[in-house]
């Protein structure tokens, strides 16, 4: 009985066209100055991104210099190190993020 389901299932679902197959993203139907404006828009925050998570990396890393001196505090140097370790993965995230975007979309396309 569940067989027969599952297999009436992928006939139904094979059956049903992709209403979005060729269709490609286009910004220029809405004109050249939301093209170049969106475009702008988006770097603009992007760097912005970029400047914010420099920053969290380079307070992680002042933490784990700090929390070394002394006696040590094993703690906050773990806090801080696990703050500049996801502060370094934001970075490269932000500095790869158009490969990433490009290898989603010819993945999915």
């Amino acid at each position: 009985m569940m067989i027969e389901l599952i297999q009436h299932a992928a006939v139904v679902h094979a059956s049903i066209d992709n209403p979005l197959n060729g269709i490609v993203p286009d910004f220029s139907i809405f004109g050249v100055q939301f093209n170049a404006l969106w475009k702008k828009l988006l770097a603009g925050i992007w760097a912005v991104c970029i400047v914010i998570s420099i920053a969290f990396l380079l307070v992680g890393l002042t933490g784990m210099a700090g929390s070394s001196e002394g006696g040590g505090n094993a703690m906050a140097y773990k806090t801080a190190r696990t703050k500049a370790m996801w502060a370094a993965i934001a970075l490269g995230c932000l500095a790869a993020a158009a490969v990433i975007v490009g290898a989603i979309l010819a993945i999915f396309s």
